[in-house]
This record gives C-alpha cells, structure tokens and sequence, in this order.
C-alpha cells in the first residue's frame, strides 16, 4: 500500500492506495488544512507548521511511514518534451541536462525523466524529461525525514496529469485542455491528437466562490485555446476538461459554458471500473471529491 502526498495551497493531499492490474484500489482519502501561506507556488515557506502537521496526521491516522509517494509542484519544476536516442542511463541523463543547460544554476539542478513511447517509427524514445532545484526538493524530503517518514518516489504535478489522463483514456485521440484548479493556482495541460503537447501554470487572485474567480480562470483558459490556434497544429480542439473546483464548479462550469459555447466542457472522468474503494465501490460523492485528489490519483498509476 502506497501513501500519496501533495502539499496544496489549501492543505495536505492524501491518498492512500495502490495500483493492481489497471485498477487503482483506494483506500483512504485525507485532506490536512496547513496554515495560511506555509506553502507558496510549491516553495515551503514555514517549514514548522508544515512539520507539524505532517506529524500530526501520521500520528492520528496511524499511517505507514514507507512507501511513501511525493508530487511536487510549482514554478521551480521544469518540464521538457524530448526525443532521445535508445542509450544507457548515464548518456542519457546527460543528454537531458543538456537541455537545461541555460537554467540558472543548471549544475544544482536534479533531473529526472519519464518515458512517453519507448520505441518511435523514426527511432529513439519520446520522453518527459524533469528538473528542479536540489535545495526545492531537499526542502521536501527533510520534512519527510524529520518525522522519520522515507520517500519512495517524488513526481510532478504536470507528469501526474499526463499519466492520469493515459490511464482513463480521457485524452485519447482527442485534442483538448485539461485545467486542473488548486486554490490560487490553475495548472494547464494542452494535448493534440491523444498527445501532451504543452503546459502552463497561472496564478489566480481573485476570491475563490466568486464570479470573478471564475471568470480569471475562463480567461487562462483562452489564452490557451488561442496558443493552441497559433501553433497550426491542424486540429480541432474540442474538449475542456475540469478538475479541483470544489465549491467553485457550478460558478466556472457557468461561465466557461457561456464563454466556450463551441466546446464541450465537462469534469474529468473518474472511471467507476478503474478506481475502486475496498469494500465499497465508489458513489457520486466520491467522485466529485476525487477530483481535488487529481495529482495523488495520477502518482499512484503505474502505466
């Protein structure tokens, strides 16, 4: 059984599962509420009060202290699309921190990739490749081993999403935007034809529950639509996807209906026959509370 852990802006995300012959098993969801700004656009900013409340919620949920599943997010993460050649782990690792070789502080960097199609008609592999700061990531882990909790595998919000969207199908063939809302932050995934294409991630100001919230996170949508139209890809884009609304979802569903009236806007699949609760299946409100879980659901796949 693996614990799944992502610090939202709102608190701690986690789930607790695994992942079984394409089915994720859940068996328990939690959300941790952190103080006010402990964390801001992923950096940890009052590691105490994180500290705290990690310990707090391992002690009162009697939660394993291995196996544990990190995503991590924020403006500090770098994502790259890539074809590499088929070569050996370190030529490869080179390979790609070449590609971020113009990053400030490059040598600091930490890399880390995943694959996409491990064998192209052209030849090599497509894969994600990752980097971030060593003291971003380290800042991590010392929470984690300070309350003697070891980490299994630390992703990233983006590769979550992709891997996710793989799993149900939701992108398949399709070209379409993902919005994944978290808080004061909305994460954007564009695919063209099935495939991830690009990526971006916007600060919200406005007051959540109000119409204005809606309405900024319509207009980053936008931007998006029009990037896709100026990169000529020569696909139709047809599908808005979704996710963590919370509370917000009748108010962005309105306004994105009334702003994308050509396109079909719905929440993200959550596949009854693919994510199951031990014991119970899962209901309407297990689904909609799912959604907030997005990036802990899309660590926990192993494709």
């Amino acid at each position: 059984m693996d614990i799944s852990v992502y610090f939202s802006p709102g608190g701690i995300r986690i789930a607790m599962g695994s992942f079984s012959k394409g089915t994720i098993v859940l068996k328990r969801l939690i959300t941790v509420p952190t103080e006010r700004d402990a964390i801001i656009g992923g950096v940890i900013t009052n590691d105490r009060a994180l500290k705290k409340a990690l310990a707090d919620t391992w002690k009162h949920n009697m939660l394993p202290k291995k196996n544990i599943r990190l995503t991590v997010d924020g403006g500090a993460v770098l994502l790259k699309p890539m074809t590499v050649p088929i070569t050996g782990e370190k030529n490869l690792e080179s390979i790609i921190r070449g590609e971020f070789s113009d990053v400030e502080n490059a040598d600091d960097l930490l890399i880390d990739y995943a694959v996409d199609e491990p064998a192209l008609k052209d030849g090599g592999a497509s894969v994600f490749a990752f980097a971030a700061g060593r003291e971003f990531i380290g800042s991590y882990v010392d929470l984690f081993s300070e309350i003697k909790c070891g980490i299994k595998s630390i992703n990233t919000a983006q590769n979550c999403c992709i891997s996710y969207m793989k799993f149900t199908g939701a992108a398949d063939g399709r070209t379409c935007i993902l919005a994944s809302a978290d808080g004061n932050v909305l994460l954007l995934l564009l695919f063209v034809n099935g495939k991830y294409s690009f990526s971006s991630r916007v600060r919200l100001f406005s007051e959540s529950g109000t119409r204005e919230y809606a309405e900024e996170i319509c207009a980053a949508v936008s931007s998006m639509i029009q990037f896709h139209k100026a990169q000529r890809y020569g696909t139709e884009l047809r599908d808005i996807f979704f996710c963590g609304l919370g509370e917000d979802h009748a108010e962005v569903f309105h306004a994105a209906e009334s702003a994308f009236e050509s396109l079909k806007i719905s929440d993200l699949p959550i596949p009854v026959g693919c994510i199951t609760r031990r014991g119970n299946g899962i209901s309407a409100e297990d689904a909609e509370s799912m959604s907030d879980y997005i990036y802990c659901l899309g660590n926990l796949i192993s494709l």
